[in-house]
């Protein structure tokens, strides 16, 4: 169908899209936890599970770089738009609650139509 001539595909868990990124300051940090990666979050110097609620589990943690760190919902497109630069942005209905468009002035937001079968979405040229 030609829908993604021309488009660059990245992928925002790999080490070296993180590594470009710009720091936020809110995020989580995938660390090794009982033998898994685990995706903890970093909140006044202590990684955190969440164990539903308003209850958290502490775990240990070492040194972490860049790598290791995803942005939460709130921080994620100031940080994705740091390395990728878009200027057009398609955002579902509750990504259009809570993203910050002053955070990117240049970019058109694109509201997308609520999708009944996500198998068959997709966008014409």
């Amino acid at each position: 169908m030609g829908l993604l001539d021309g488009v660059r595909v990245e992928r925002s868990s790999a080490p070296q899209f993180r590594a470009r990124a710009a720091a936020v300051s809110d995020y989580f940090v995938d660390q090794p936890y009982e033998g898994e990666i685990v995706r903890a979050r970093y909140r006044d110097g202590k990684l955190l599970l969440h164990k539903g609620g308003d209850r958290f589990l502490e775990i240990p943690g070492g040194e972490f770089g860049p790598e290791q760190i995803s942005p939460t919902r709130d921080t994620r497109f100031v940080w994705m738009q740091s390395v990728i630069r878009c200027t057009h942005y398609v955002a579902g209905a509750s990504e259009q609650d809570y993203v910050n468009k002053a955070d990117a002035p240049e970019v058109k937001f694109v509201r997308r139509d609520e999708i009944s079968d996500f198998g068959k979405s997709y966008t014409e040229g």
